[in-house]
């Protein structure tokens, strides 16, 4: 991948040598400024000047003259500024969008290592970062390069003194200003990280704080977040100190340099210095080179803290998706291509760092069929629905959705089959309509259809606290909604969507008996009848209206039929069966009491 700091300086190469260019002609101007009015003051003076041999010997034409130059020079100053700030601008947007592609490509497996707070922190702080290159590290090192390069120049041409002394000072200055500025900028960088760090924890604390306040945990992240920042002050107050030091060396620069100027000029000057030339020379020292010493440890502060950030991008994008090696192993059976499936799968192997999770996986699942997948929790049956979405590192050796050959595709090409309800439905801070159509600003025209997908699925608007109806604002997350409002919402979103394959993650778990028997009649064996369905459950009640059984156990399909053949031949599936109930009826026991 070619680097960020490749991208960042040679992107649009005209905009950075114009950026240059006007760097380099304020310089020019700005150092041309003194030298105009050094020609004033001595035909003032009556001092002969060099500009007598073009015939030039108006004063008011050597005033006016400076006068230009120093106004040029600012102007092309803030033209610098202005086209460094466009640039990093639209660098932000490059980068932001590249870092959006890249978290949508990212499967589960691969973010689960990844805390909220860190993708915050690279789109909050790192994208800012990485341009600041652009819109401070190259017109601050350009308005410091130049002025730098060109005054030792201009002095020792206008007052006949050597360059080494000068030049001598200016590199032991820019040696102690480089010290400075990589110490702050390891200081930035620890500010950076230490925020994310903050973030993450703070965001952890939101999305969960009525589990923490109910569990009593208040304390303990409170704690957590407290700890952080006080580490993150310190850093911030060794920040603050530094960049004071480099402050106060900035401001006491051009009187040194003053000092060394004037002492040169004493020891090795070859003639009178006139009052022009006195004036002059304050000017470039004094003034001039004012800004570009004050910028130079600010400079290299910004180049280290940028560089860290396009460090930090580079290593996110870099980023891939867990991969699955080939077992090696032999489908059992081949997919019996003449026959029309909506689903075939055949050798599905998922590895997660040394755990081998599913295990030679091989199933047809024809048009229309529905099937439940059951099994002990842990035994692979969510990772499997997340598997033929595309979103883990799952190898298959064969993969097909109807005739498409799944593995030849884009993940997002293979995820338009399929409709997916979680077992923890998404809710976002939007109204009752726009969750289910899963769009804002949704035309009003379709309410009917809105309304339709939400009686299916048996939620009823004039008997679930839903006071303006479809117009009602859900909190985020679905905070004022329940569990099972949560999941049929869900459903009737998966509804109004109409994909041709289901996949249902134990998507009626919050449901009570007499709702789930509801949907199943309105929705899973009414609307949906003609759509292939996965259910993943753990409700017995179900397994005798589905089409077929997958039944799990560590990662493999050890059986597969209807329900009355499973309990029939299997006995691992009878004691799953007996133990399922034994937990139903101790749960309804439990709320029972607790009523």
């Amino acid at each position: 991948m070619r680097s960020l700091f490749f991208e960042v300086v040679f992107t649009r190469p005209y905009a950075r040598l114009i950026i240059l260019a006007c760097s380099l002609f304020a310089a020019v101007f700005g150092i041309l400024g003194p030298f105009f009015q050094k020609e004033f003051i001595d035909q003032l003076t009556g001092v002969e000047t060099k500009l007598h041999l073009f015939q030039v010997s108006s004063p008011l034409w050597f005033i006016l003259s400076a006068f230009l130059c120093v106004l040029g020079s600012l102007a092309l100053s803030q033209l610098t500024n202005y086209l460094s700030a466009k640039e990093a601008l639209h660098m932000q947007r490059v980068f932001a969008e590249r870092l959006y592609a890249k978290t949508l490509n990212l499967r589960v497996d691969t973010m689960s290592h990844r805390p909220v707070g860190e993708i915050v922190s690279l789109y909050a702080t790192d994208v800012q970062g990485a341009t600041v290159f652009l819109d401070q590290t190259l017109p601050a090192g350009a308005s410091t390069l130049f002025p730098l390069l060109i005054s030792p120049f201009a002095i020792s041409l206008l007052f006949d003194i050597p360059l080494w002394p000068t030049v001598t000072v200016m590199i032991g200055i820019t040696c102690v200003n480089s010290f400075l500025a990589f110490r702050q900028s390891r200081f930035f960088f620890n500010f950076k990280q230490l925020a994310a760090e903050r973030i993450g924890l703070v965001n952890e604390w939101i999305q969960n704080i009525r589990t923490i306040r109910i569990l009593g945990w208040i304390h303990h992240f409170e704690a957590g977040i407290f700890a952080k920042r006080e580490v993150e002050t310190r850093n911030r107050v060794l920040m603050v100190t530094n960049g004071q030091i480099m402050n106060a060396i900035s401001s006491s620069i051009t009187f040194i340099l003053n000092v060394v100027t004037l002492g040169s000029l004493i020891l090795y000057s070859k003639h009178t210095m006139t009052s022009g030339e006195l004036l002059a020379l304050l000017w470039i020292v004094g003034i001039f080179l004012t800004r570009p010493f004050r910028q130079m440890p600010w400079f290299f502060t910004f180049a280290f803290d940028s560089w860290t950030s396009l460090k930090r991008l580079e290593e996110f994008f870099s980023t891939q998706n867990n991969q699955t090696a080939d077992t090696g192993e032999v489908p059992s059976e081949q997919a019996a291509l003449d026959e029309k499936f909506a689903l075939q799968v055949q050798g599905l192997n998922l590895r997660i760092g040394s755990r081998h999770i599913l295990k030679n996986m091989n199933f047809n699942i024809k048009d229309g069929e529905f099937v439940a997948v059951v099994g002990e929790v842990g035994s692979g049956k969510s990772l499997l629905l997340l598997s033929l979405l595309r979103e883990t590192g799952a190898h298959f050796h064969s993969y097909r959705i109807g005739s498409l050959n799944a593995l030849q595709q884009e993940p997002n090409s293979v995820r338009e089959n399929f409709a997916y309800v979680p077992q923890e439905g998404f809710i976002m801070s939007a109204t009752l309509r726009e969750n289910v159509a899963f769009l804002y600003d949704i035309d009003p025209d379709r309410d009917n259809m809105v309304e339709e997908s939400l009686k299916l699925a048996q939620f009823e608007l004039s008997t679930e606290r839903v006071e303006k109806g479809l117009g009602t604002e859900i909190g985020e997350r679905g905070v004022n909604l329940s569990g099972g409002q949560r999941q049929r919402v869900s459903l009737a979103r998966v509804h109004f969507h109409n994909a041709p394959i289901m996949l249902l993650d134990d998507c009626l778990s919050a449901v009570d008996v007499d709702t789930e028997h509801k949907l199943f009649e309105s929705l899973l064996m009414g609307a949906w009848a003609n759509r292939t369905r996965l259910l993943v459950t753990h409700r017995l009640s179900a397994l005798n209206r589905v089409d077929r059984i997958l039944f799990l156990e560590e990662g493999r399909i050890i059986d597969q039929g209807t329900f009355e053949e499973l309990l029939a031949r299997n006995e691992k599936f009878r004691e799953y069966t007996t133990t399922v109930a034994k937990e139903a009826t101790a749960q309804k026991e439990s709320e029972g009491s607790r009523g």
